[in-house]
């Protein structure tokens, strides 16, 4: 089964096939033509699970969605799963940890928006202590990750970052061991993947809104 969605959350079209890659071409086409039928412009971006890429001219996924020129990236999501499936096992007691930090090497909040809410923060505890002047770090501690997550956006933190951050992560927990000694990382499996990702094809596309206001 392979799905195209928007970012709404709308499937625009699928094919069920017993065979791997067989109808696609027809299934991109397709929506190439839902497109054109409705006056709409082509997306900015398309994000999709593999075959984000090409060293040789024009990638796979713009071949299926010919004339298209959309930029082309690979979903964070599956990103990560490369690297979370080169652990042992979903079970270790470190796999929640890795998956956490792996996410921050990837993403930054946007400081603008932790700025605003800290402001927002910062007037409502004013308001709830009698007009005592709170300390930034008594602002921080009232601030959850539900809050964070519902009110500040995130964004990539760009190539080399991303690169260098994963990798400090990646020796930092080269060695980890639960109580049984079970090793955290499966290093040959590791390896291959750092190996051959490619970290531009995860950043934000420049000037492409990534969020949708719902105010």
């Amino acid at each position: 089964m392979t799905n195209v969605g928007n970012e709404y959350g709308q499937v625009l079209n699928s094919v069920l096939t017993t065979g791997e890659g067989a109808g696609l071409d027809d299934l991109c086409q397709g929506i190439v033509q839902q497109y054109r039928d409705a006056g709409e412009p082509q997306p900015d971006a398309i994000y999709v699970d593999r075959d984000c890429c090409s060293d040789r001219g024009v990638g796979p996924v713009l071949k299926g969605f010919r004339p298209w020129t959309s930029t082309v990236r690979l979903d964070v999501f599956h990103f990560m799963r490369r690297f979370t499936r080169s652990l042992t096992t979903e079970h270790h007691p470190l796999y929640g940890t890795f998956c956490s930090k792996l996410s921050s090497c990837i993403f930054e909040w946007d400081m603008q928006d932790v700025c605003h809410l800290k402001e927002a923060k910062r007037t409502r505890l004013r308001k709830k202590h009698q007009g005592h002047q709170p300390t930034d770090a008594q602002v921080l501690a009232s601030i959850s990750s539900k809050e964070l997550a519902e009110h500040c956006r995130r964004k990539t933190r760009g190539v080399e970052e991303t690169r260098a951050l994963i990798k400090s992560l990646l020796d930092s927990m080269w060695q980890l061991v639960d109580g049984t000694g079970l090793h955290l990382i499966n290093h040959d499996h590791m390896s291959r993947v750092w190996e051959v990702q490619h970290f531009a094809c995860i950043q934000d596309p420049p000037g492409v809104q990534l969020y949708t206001n719902i105010w």
